[in-house]
């Protein structure tokens, strides 16, 4: 893995948003600028605010595994299902290992809270979970990521959107 440049300290302001339901994805790009993104969970901001770390599903996730291992750059975009207000973090990622207990906690607290907003929206907690248990059956291993977020940018719709943070 490269070492990021710089870091960015995450306030906490985004440190309850990013560990809250939001919905989250990496996206990572090859040698030859082709992108790829997969689903990410359990997001979690370090005790000093400089990291953070998440996981991705193994069976789903081996291209963005792949670019990673190749030059570490990494964007998360993470969005909230209740109101589309969206922020993206562009940095290195440091690590790639397994999961923590506390990594797969995370994961858990992570899901039930994205499942509680997606019922406020009409998206019946059902139907999340069955997606969940589609994604379990396909990828039951996980792996974690660690992240130095370098850029923040505010990605929520509207005229500020790709605003640095």
């Amino acid at each position: 893995m490269k070492r990021a440049k710089s870091s960015v300290s995450i306030s906490a302001e985004l440190k309850a948003f990013l560990e809250s339901g939001v919905s989250v994805v990496v996206g990572t790009r090859d040698a030859e600028l082709v992108p790829e993104i997969t689903r990410a969970w359990g997001l979690l901001v370090s005790k000093d605010r400089k990291t953070l770390s998440l996981c991705v599903p193994l069976a789903t996730s081996q291209k963005t595994l792949d670019n990673l291992a190749g030059n570490g750059q990494i964007a998360v975009c993470c969005s909230l299902p209740t109101s589309y207000k969206t922020v993206q973090l562009k940095g290195q990622c440091i690590e790639t290992t397994d999961p923590r207990r506390a990594d797969l906690r995370a994961v858990e607290r992570h899901r039930e809270a994205f499942g509680r907003l997606n019922d406020r929206i009409g998206f019946r907690r059902q139907r999340t979970e069955t997606f969940w248990r589609r994604e379990l059956e396909t990828s039951p291993v996980l792996v974690n990521l660690r992240v130095v977020p370098e850029l923040v940018f505010d990605q929520t719709p509207g005229p500020d959107a790709g605003s640095p943070l």
